[in-house]
Order: C-alpha cells, then sequence, then structure tokens
C-alpha cells in the first residue's frame, strides 16, 4: 500500500505553529534561517515604506504591467499588486489615477538612487522576509529596525528592500534623519513561516544538514511554478549589499548623534563641508553601534561612500 502522502493545512503560519507542526523547536527554525535555508518573515499591514528597486524606468514600467492584483487578500485596495505570493505593495501616489501624469503604473518609482536602483514610496502588506540573525541569541529583540525583504522572492522580484519611509521624507523636507521611533520590539511570536519552506523540511525527512542554502534552491513564482532563473547568486550579493548599507547607514547616524563633540571635531572639512572619511573610520571603529558590534564593511572608501549617499550636500 503506498504511503499516504502529509498533507499540510496552511499557506503560511506562526513559526510556533510550524515548530509544533514538525515536531521541532522554533529555535531549530531559527537556526536553520540563521544557515540561510529557510526564510523568516513577518506580517506587514500598511507599512509606508521606502522602496529601493533595482532596474531602470522603463524596466519598472514592465514589469508594473505584469503584477497582479492578489486575489486572497481581499480587504486590500486596488492599488494593490503582488510582488510575490506573500509580499505586496499598494501603489498610494497621488497621480495613480492621473493618465497624463503616470508613468505607465510604476510612478511609485520616482527618484534614483545610484546607478541602476530605482526609489519610491508605497505601502507594503502581507509576509517580509527579515534578517533572523539577532533571534539566535534572544527570544525578544527590543530595537529591531524595520528593514524587510520580499518574502520567497528568489531572483524574480526587482524590489530589493523596503525601509520606514517618514524618515526620509522628513529629510527631503530639510528635517534631520531619525529612525529611533521606527525601531519596535519584536518576539519569536511574531516570526511567520511559508508552506513552502515546510514542504522543503518534511521532504528532507528533518534532516537538517541535508537541506540546501536558499542560493542554491529554486523559488516558486506567483503561479507556484518554479523559476529557471540563474541569477540567483548575484540577488544574493544584492541582498547583502542593502543589508550592509542600512547597517552602516544607522550606525552613521546613531555615531551623529551619541558622539556630538568628536564628530564636530573630526568629521568637518575647514569648509564646512561633511568628512566622510573621517565619519567612516570613526563608524569602522566604534563596533558599539552595530547589533553584532561589527562593522560589515572595513573599507573606509566603501562606508564613506554609503554615508555619503545620504548626506552629500545637507549639513
Amino acid at each position: 500500500m503506498a504511503e499516504k502522502e502529509i498533507k499540510i493545512p496552511f499557506s503560511y503560519c506562526r513559526l510556533s505553529r510550524g515548530a509544533s507542526f514538525l515536531g521541532v523547536e522554533p529555535s531549530d527554525l531559527i537556526n536553520l534561517a540563521v544557515e540561510n535555508k529557510i526564510e523568516l518573515c513577518i506580517m506587514l499591514k500598511r507599512f509606508h515604506c521606502r522602496v529601493l528597486f533595482k532596474g531602470s524606468t522603463d524596466f519598472a514600467s514592465e514589469w508594473h504591467s505584469k503584477l497582479l492584483y492578489p486575489s486572497t487578500f481581499n480587504n486590500l485596495s486596488g492599488q494593490t499588486r503582488a510582488i510575490t505570493n506573500y509580499s505586496f505593495i499598494e501603489f498610494s501616489n497621488g497621480e495613480f489615477f492621473n493618465p497624463e501624469k503616470l508613468l505607465s503604473g510604476a510612478d511609485v518609482f520616482n527618484e534614483k538612487e545610484g546607478n541602476g536602483f530605482l526609489v519610491g514610496y508605497c505601502f507594503a502588506h502581507g509576509l517580509w522576509r527579515i534578517n533572523p540573525e539577532q533571534f539566535e541569541s534572544m527570544s525578544v529583540i527590543d530595537k529591531f529596525f524595520p528593514g524587510f525583504y520580499p518574502c520567497l522572492s528568489g531572483r524574480k522580484s526587482p524590489v530589493i528592500q523596503v525601509l520606514p519611509a517618514k524618515p526620509f521624507i522628513d529629510h527631503q523636507d530639510g528635517g534631520r534623519f531619525n529612525f529611533d521611533s521606527f525601531e519596535f520590539s519584536i518576539g519569536v511570536d511574531d516570526l511567520w513561516i511559508t508552506h513552502y519552506d515546510i514542504k522543503r523540511i518534511m521532504e528532507s525527512d528533518l534532516d537538517f544538514d541535508s537541506l540546501s542554502m536558499l542560493t542554491e534552491v529554486e523559488r516558486p513564482d506567483l503561479n507556484g511554478d518554479i523559476s529557471n532563473n540563474t541569477n540567483i547568486r548575484s540577488e544574493k550579493a544584492l541582498e547583502r549589499h542593502a543589508r550592509n548599507e542600512l547597517a552602516i547607514i544607522s550606525a552613521a547616524f546613531r555615531f551623529k548623534d551619541e558622539c556630538i563633540d568628536t564628530f564636530k571635531e573630526d568629521c568637518f572639512k575647514k569648509d564646512g563641508s561633511y568628512n566622510f572619511s573621517a565619519w567612516a573610520r570613526h563608524v569602522i571603529d566604534k563596533v558599539t553601534l552595530f547589533q553584532n558590534k561589527e562593522c560589515p564593511v572595513k573599507s573606509v572608501d566603501t562606508v564613506a561612500s554609503y554615508i555619503s549617499k545620504v548626506f552629500k550636500g545637507v549639513n
């Protein structure tokens, strides 16, 4: 008699539910996520965000035209589109319904951010992937920084990351960056896992060592199919780059606010402009600015370039 196939009665669930279903502890799944073998996510509802998009304006228009409305979430607005099976963005630009000013539906991406990237503002809904490393050492993180990545995107989505929008909007209006008010307390009970990763674990017969790294597996597209795209390693590199840049920029803000005297003494040139190299050296040296007590990038030039993106021309 053929062995009965095990059914998974959910599309996604809280981590505690997933662990119970598998007969393991939540900490076991956190360890798998830290090893980059599964994804852990949190649920967002109308999170006002700044989106980092990889690609040109023309590509953004073409990409947007192919996005579908997430029919399984009928409480979302008509401007919402599914960028993966579980991650959605709601285009909130005031010109969305103005055909003369609308950029083929992609007017949310209305700024350039360096070479090959666009940024814009919208609302995020659904499941979004997090960096799980802090949860390996603590069950509750008091100051969790809200930087998120599309869930189950593999290398299908050009949306690299979303960040809280207001600090950037304040900065454009002449205010200072302040991310502190957007840090929040988050615990293991707030984490979610998808049917897709639960199934992969079951198919491994709970042999965690045999599970492939996320850089080596195909992720399902919006129709549940598997992509044949082979650019996953570069996508992972982009994600790591974005995460490192976020950590460094956040550390630079903190150094500027917490080490006022040193900053004023060392981080200005004679003409009153910022000395980004000196600022970068202080950020690299002051490891307490980083959650894991280490700057993820050691190159002064690279760190200085990250900081200058935000503060160039602003004093």
